[in-house]
């Protein structure tokens, strides 16, 4: 990914806040059928000084037997973004542009067989989006369970490379960044708004 000093990052605790706050993702691998991508919610956890990604996808998506070839796959998480007018510029001499903020992380998968591995898994997405399930999901009979993990490939990969571009108006002046940031919270849009927190918390 293109990414300019200025947009750079390399605060790890803010790349690992971030991959978790908008962990619905993009898998992307190469294999026999070329390129393929898939989009699913991902555990991002940090374990003894290593980022390490987890998630699953349905056994009939045919992506996770790109994996056999042991060649890295990327992770890109992206959100939020925002059109950028060149109204809001000081000089008239000026373009439109989009901001945003990418993540891409790369790493080698491994599948998780084990089935009490692969329902701990399931347990932690549960955690994340929606912990007041949990207690349903205890009342579900075991073959039930035993079923759904049958019919999923459940992985994980350490990322062994992250790549980060955080464009949010830094090469902009004060001015001309508060006012972009205040024409994106007054538009009504959830990602413009979201962009224009992300604009004020990088550029303080």
């Amino acid at each position: 990914m293109y990414t300019p000093k200025h947009n750079q990052i390399e605060d790890r605790a803010a790349l690992i806040a971030y991959m978790r706050a908008y962990s619905f993702a993009t898998l992307t691998s190469a294999g026999p059928a070329g390129l393929t991508a898939t989009h699913l919610p991902f555990v991002v956890e940090e374990e003894g000084g290593e980022i390490r990604l987890r998630a699953h996808m349905a056994k009939a998506n045919s992506q996770w037997r790109d994996f056999d070839a042991g060649a890295d796959v990327m992770v890109i998480f992206m959100q939020p973004h925002a059109y950028i007018s060149p109204r809001l510029y000081d000089s008239r001499q000026n373009v439109p542009t989009w901001n945003y903020v990418a993540v891409h992380a790369y790493g080698r998968p491994l599948l998780i067989e084990d089935r009490d591995a692969k329902l701990e898994l399931q347990k932690k997405l549960i955690r994340q989006y929606d912990p007041g399930y949990l207690e349903q999901m205890a009342e579900l009979p075991e073959r039930y369970l035993d079923g759904k993990l049958a019919a999923i490939v459940s992985f994980s990969l350490v990322a062994t490379r992250i790549d980060a571009r955080y464009k949010l108006s830094q090469d902009k002046n004060p001015a001309e960044r508060e006012r972009i940031a205040r024409d994106l919270e007054a538009g009504g849009d959830n990602l413009a708004a979201e962009t224009a927190r992300l604009m004020r918390e990088q550029n303080r």
